[in-house]
Formats: structure tokens, sequence, C-alpha cells
């Protein structure tokens, strides 16, 4: 008995015109939509990029004191700079 009805209700609904539901735009929202966006960048790519140019600025400023102070009463070593960047 259930699969009749169901089989009925669904000659039924096939057999009608499809009822368009959405919308149509109007002109100014079709403006709207086909003006062209500029690119969007990612928080997280953001916030990657502003901790990278931190990283490098103060190793920057770190291997520049060492090259300013240390050196002049030591020999240069790798060691040390490698130790200021990590």
């Amino acid at each position: 008995m259930l699969d009749a009805a169901t089989a009925a209700g669904a000659t039924t609904a096939a057999n009608q015109t499809p009822i368009e539901r959405r919308r149509r735009l109007s002109q100014a929202a079709l403006e709207v939509a086909n003006q062209k966006v500029r690119r969007a960048y990612s928080p997280i790519v953001i916030a990657g990029a502003v901790r990278l140019a931190d990283f490098v600025l103060l190793s920057l400023v770190g291997i520049a004191l060492y090259l300013g102070y240390v050196v002049r009463f030591r020999d240069f070593h790798w060691e040390y700079v490698a130790a200021i960047s990590a």
C-alpha cells in the first residue's frame, strides 16, 4: 500500500513542470555581481608572512650585534650566527 502511494506521488511530480524557486537578480545586483574583485589573502597567510618577517628582522639585529661587539674582541665563528638564527 505504501509503495502504491509513493509511486503515485512520483508520477504526479514527474508530470508537473518544474517551478523555478529562485528569484531573478535585478540589473543593479547583476552589475555588482559582475564586478572584478581583488585577490584576498587568508589571515593565516598574512600571519605567517608577519612571523617570517619578524624572524628575519630579529636574526639580522642579532647578527649585527654579534658582528659589532663580539667580533672585535674574538674571532668570527659561524656557530654563533647559527645560534642567533636558531
